[in-house]
């Protein structure tokens, strides 16, 4: 199936660790992220080509971690991946140096573990990144080791699915492997070749470059020079691999027939093939976030707290089919913080795939809205991604896009009217349920609530009030007064003054965003009452959780915003590469008190 991006991603299985240290080391001669460390946290991070642009986004991941938590960070590495005895060079240099913490992409998952095992005898903490050390050898060492990374053979198998959407009739298929044996290498090989499985494919052939550039276009060019099949896919385990690949077919087959070519890792020098369409797929597994995670485990477990046995990292296709692509964005109201978030992960999403994004703000005028939509459909747009200002108002809009072909996703907030090819959201009614039940936990007995509505009509406010108010048909003793606000917070704010002004006065306030459960909080704090209500809003922004944390406004219902804006272009990717996509995806919810 193909994947959306994965912007949230922590189900962890937690397992305590009890290999940690504290004690102060001697000096090094490598870059450092803050010279100004808090004791007991310089941390070594240990990677294998420093000249692959994939580590330098890790190494860049962790100094900004390191940067912005006082960390002391060194870093090491080495000049080719298939260098490990430097590599178990340099780790033994550090043992011997009395590190507390190393964080490490082993160059092989199995050579690198007797020298791990003496770390961990040393008391020093490891945490394990990108490349797994093999199960059955740290087993037989006799340890467990935390692990960063993304799940190789998944990404690989999505790189397997695209090629077969491609090629659905089958071909003939290249393999070019990483180092065999390692872990990482294995898994993208087989995860590849699972992906392809239900197609008619050959495999010609695998060959192992060792994931170096130079090996991969020497071993291509000797096998096009040979083989006397066609070569329809040269699938490579890594980005550097795919561009050594690609030298070789400039080479041998000018004005022929191109395979595709597909890379693993999103380097830079890869995203500009993609663009001019020599390449036509890579995965990004988001190095820096590995980098970052594998800092912040080191540091937990120096300082003795439990960690992670494996914390995953996201993944992501990334395809020349969305370069270049033009996609406009409209959102119902760029006031509302709740909404700047949810482009912020759009933007960020819509860079990864190389696209255009257009951003329009309707400002809550349903017309202005249809305007836009219209306006841009003349300016070519490829897809169109809407934030109704209204569930009914929006759907002329949508079927004007419709009616030229050009595909829409909503979300937040449901159209009623026209096709849309897929729908992002929380699940509002859920939410709703949630705010119900954490005032009932307060009042078990029963109170006196106000519900502050959204825009009537809009699919938030209908379905976060008809959650709310089903759960509480179950239980007696609970008087609801509604009122309206328009997910507008001075409107609130005006409304709750004037009903407090009448003498009016409630147990607990459940606003259906958070600018209205802010603008009710005011008309609270300056109308001078004794005590404040229970106060719960939906949308977690930021000013409603420092709220929360000083315990003035009771809860919020967190959405996650920033990741239904890059959920959104990830869809839109899919579709603009001819993928199937699920026509409801449902974003998790999370109650903040």
């Amino acid at each position: 199936m193909p994947m959306v991006i994965f912007f949230l991603f922590w189900a962890m299985i937690i397992c305590p660790v009890v290999v940690f240290a504290g004690s102060d080391v001697g000096n090094a001669s490598v870059k450092t992220a803050n010279s100004d460390s808090k004791a007991g946290q310089k941390v070594a991070l240990v990677m294998k080509a420093l000249s692959n642009p994939f580590f330098a986004k890790m190494e860049k991941g962790a100094k900004d971690y390191a940067h912005k938590n006082g960390i002391h960070l060194e870093v090491f590495g080495v000049e080719r991946e298939t260098d490990v005895q430097e590599q178990i060079t340099i780790v033994k240099r550090l043992i011997q140096q009395k590190y507390p913490a190393i964080v490490i992409a082993p160059a092989d998952s199995k050579r690198l573990v007797p020298v791990v095992r003496e770390a961990v005898d040393k008391n020093i903490v490891i945490i394990n990144i990108d490349n797994a050390l093999d199960k059955n050898t740290l087993g037989e060492a006799g340890i467990k080791v935390p692990f960063v990374g993304s799940d190789n053979f998944l990404g690989s198998r999505m790189t397997g699915d695209y090629v077969r959407s491609k090629l659905p009739k089958g071909g003939n298929v290249l393999y070019i492997e990483g180092i065999r044996g390692n872990e990482n290498a294995d898994l993208r090989r087989d995860g590849f070749l699972a992906g392809i499985s239900s197609a008619p494919f050959k495999i010609l052939g695998t060959i192992s470059a060792n994931w170096h550039a130079d090996e991969a276009m020497n071993q291509v060019a000797d096998f096009l020079s040979r083989t006397k099949e066609s070569v329809d896919v040269i699938a490579c385990a890594n980005d550097v691999m795919a561009l050594g690949a690609l030298q070789a077919i400039n080479a041998f087959m000018e004005g022929e027939k191109r395979p595709l070519v597909t890379g693993y890792d999103n380097i830079p020098e890869v995203r500009s093939e993609l663009f001019n369409g020599n390449i036509q797929a890579t995965i990004e597994q988001h190095p820096e976030m590995m980098g970052a995670y594998g800092l912040k485990l080191a540091v937990q477990s120096l300082k003795g707290e439990t960690v992670p046995v494996y914390e995953p990292t996201p993944l992501d296709l990334v395809s020349f089919d969305t370069f270049g692509k033009k996609v406009m964005l409209s959102v119902s109201n760029l006031e509302n913080p709740f909404f700047t978030t949810m482009v912020d992960g759009a933007r960020e999403a819509a860079e990864l795939h190389g696209m255009t994004i257009e951003v329009v703000d309707a400002k809550n005028d349903n017309a202005r809205q249809l305007e836009d939509i219209s306006t841009y459909l003349e300016q070519g747009m490829d897809l169109f991604i809407v934030n109704p200002t209204d569930s009914v108002a929006s759907g002329p809009g949508i079927e004007l896009a419709n009616s030229v072909g050009v595909p829409v996703i909503t979300v937040d907030r449901h159209s009623i009217d026209g096709t849309v090819a897929a729908h992002i959201a929380s699940d509002n009614s859920q939410g709703g349920r949630m705010a119900a039940q954490y005032i009932h936990e307060n009042f078990p007995d029963g109170c006196k609530i106000l519900e502050i509505q959204g825009i009537l009509g809009t699919s938030a406010a209908h379905e976060r009030g008809t959650g709310f108010n089903d759960y509480f048909r179950e239980y007696k003793g609970f008087d609801i007064e509604r009122v309206t606000a328009d997910f507008d917070g001075e409107k609130a704010k005006k409304t709750v003054r004037e009903m407090l002004g009448q003498g009016r006065l409630y147990d607990a306030v459940f606003a259906h965003n958070d600018e209205m459960i802010f603008g009710a909080l005011t008309a609270f704090q300056e109308s001078g009452v004794a005590a404040l209500p229970i106060l719960v809003g939906f949308d977690a922004i930021d000013k409603v959780v420092d709220a929360v944390k000083k315990d003035v406004i009771s809860a919020t219902i967190a959405q996650k915003p920033y990741v239904m804006g890059g959920m959104a272009i990830g869809v839109a990717a899919d579709l603009l590469r001819n993928m199937d996509v699920k026509s409801e995806i449902r974003v998790g919810l999370q109650l903040i008190n």
